[in-house]
């Protein structure tokens, strides 16, 4: 689509939003949230591979992983190890591609609706709908896999309808294909797809670049198939349903994935399954010509993707964004941009979700002094000896530090098995709170000057802040083992 000066004015409000989007996620880029568990595990194997040249890490528990690591499908450390060659370690610059993708994925999924819709507010519409869903919006700032998911879904849709390029479409879908287990139905149904409309040589093209991405992952690893095996088998064992009996699978996927999670926006429960009604009864009222149905259109991988979410995978609210997003584009063919009652349906959502959204990035401003790395990595490089062999346990802004620090390692203090007291000099544990069984010395507290929030704001002032974090020196084995097993009863 040629952006001349007459549709530049036609999308001027997407573009507004989309620059008001950026210029807040770049004012909250490093503070909302601080630094958390899923962030700092994605980030360690190729936080490894930059200080050490070997690819694997301690952080995950997974037996195995201390030596190699395949614990998790390897996209997301892919792009950790590209981008930490030119760009050092700091929360804001691991974050900064990921807002950068996030901003593409919106502007994709605009165009490709302003396809389907012809109208440049509906389609915005839906974008805001999209884009302050609370799974979409707290996943967009994750530093998850799943904002690579969602722009490569967005780029392997919209390029489908500019270009039907072979080997664009298999490297999108090969890439997709290492992102997660979740997304394999999602290729399968690209695949399938290709197999069936394509010629031969399209197909073989299409194969090529669709392999390109595996054989890279497998060399990364030395093509160790058995630790890929065991190590991704046990994490994928943690993410199915681990509830017993067909009543409790169905409650914890259709009701607890979602409550009380979305209290906060209780709407977007009747949408999401709204969006499985609406596919279901689709294929029913395509069922005469079934294989039209699937094989135009998206209706294929939202059906694949939902059994496998809703059947298969654990109660997560991360893997609803894809579905989400492509049950947007799925419907957006069969939306009547006249139904003046969803429109409206659809505008209180994005208003309940824009409160949502609004309410984080406000308690982020008011509690900045709280929330920026700086100065608590200012804290402990000034009560940290820099010369000697150390271990940080805890809070996970430890892993920030120890990023920069060659001799440091950072663990977290509920996945210890690799950790072992007698390889390190120094030992330290960064906590939120005192520990009353623990007999260690304590170093300080980090306390930065708070401000007082609103009460109306307090409310969705979730994400935590660094004020209070404790720096204790672990001063014995028994108190090393004591932290690492906090649920004991000692």
């Amino acid at each position: 689509m040629t952006l001349t000066r007459f549709t530049y004015r036609n999308h001027l409000p997407f573009f507004i939003f989309i620059l008001c989007y950026a210029l807040l996620g770049l004012t909250n880029l490093d503070t909302l949230p601080v630094a958390w568990t899923d962030e700092v595990m994605n980030l360690d194997p190729a936080l490894q591979f930059h200080k050490f040249g070997n690819f694997y890490s301690k952080l995950w528990p997974n037996p195995g992983a201390e030596k190699v690591f395949a614990s998790y499908p390897p996209l997301i450390e892919i792009w950790h190890i590209l981008w930490l060659k030119i760009a050092n370690p700091t929360v804001f610059n691991v974050r900064l591609p990921f807002l950068i993708f996030h901003l593409i994925t919106l502007t994709l999924i605009y165009f490709i609706l302003f396809k389907s819709f012809n109208n440049n507010y509906l389609s915005l519409l839906f974008v805001l709908f999209f884009a302050f869903d609370k799974s979409v919006f707290e996943l967009s700032r994750s530093v998850r896999v799943e904002v690579l998911i969602l722009l490569l879904i967005s780029l392997y849709y919209f390029f489908q309808t500019k270009s039907n390029n072979p080997y664009l479409q298999g490297l999108i879908s090969g890439l997709l294909l290492i992102a997660h287990l979740y997304t394999l139905p999602i290729v399968l149904a690209w695949i399938i797809k290709t197999i069936v409309k394509n010629t031969n040589l399209f197909k073989i093209k299409y194969g090529i670049s669709l392999i390109l991405p595996t054989l890279f992952s497998l060399w990364l690893i030395n093509f160790n198939v058995k630790e890929i095996i065991s190590q991704l088998g046990l994490q994928a064992t943690k993410h199915t349903p681990q509830s017993t009996g067909f009543f409790f699978i169905l409650r914890d996927s259709f009701w607890r994935r979602f409550f009380p999670y979305y209290n906060e926006q209780p709407f977007m429960w009747l949408i999401y399954l709204g969006i499985l009604f609406l596919a279901i009864n689709l294929l029913i009222k395509q069922r005469s010509n079934i294989k039209s149905a699937l094989l135009n259109g998206y209706l294929l991988e939202l059906l694949l993707l939902s059994i496998t979410i809703f059947g298969a995978m654990s109660a997560q609210y991360r893997y609803l964004p894809a579905f989400l997003l492509i049950g947007i584009i799925t419907f957006s063919t069969e939306i009547n941009a006249k139904n003046k009652f969803l429109n409206m349906f659809i505008l209180i959502v994005v208003l309940n979700g824009f409160l949502s959204f609004t309410a984080r990035h406000v308690t982020a401003i008011y509690q900045r002094n709280e929330r920026v790395p700086e100065p608590i990595l200012s804290f402990l490089e000034q009560n940290i000896p820099q010369n000697k062999k150390t271990l940080i346990l805890g809070e996970s802004i430890g892993e920030y530090y120890a990023a920069t620090h060659k001799l440091c390692d950072y663990g977290l203090n509920f996945h210890p098995v690799h950790f072992q007291y007698a390889e390190y000099e120094n030992v330290y544990y960064l906590s939120k709170d005192s520990i009353p069984y623990l007999n260690c010395k304590k170093i300080g507290t980090y306390n930065p000057i708070q401000n007082n929030i609103p009460s109306i704001v307090s409310k969705f002032a979730k994400g935590g802040t660094y004020s209070n974090t404790i720096l204790w020196k672990v001063e014995s084995e028994l108190e090393f083992n004591r932290i690492r097993q906090p649920y004991l009863n000692y």
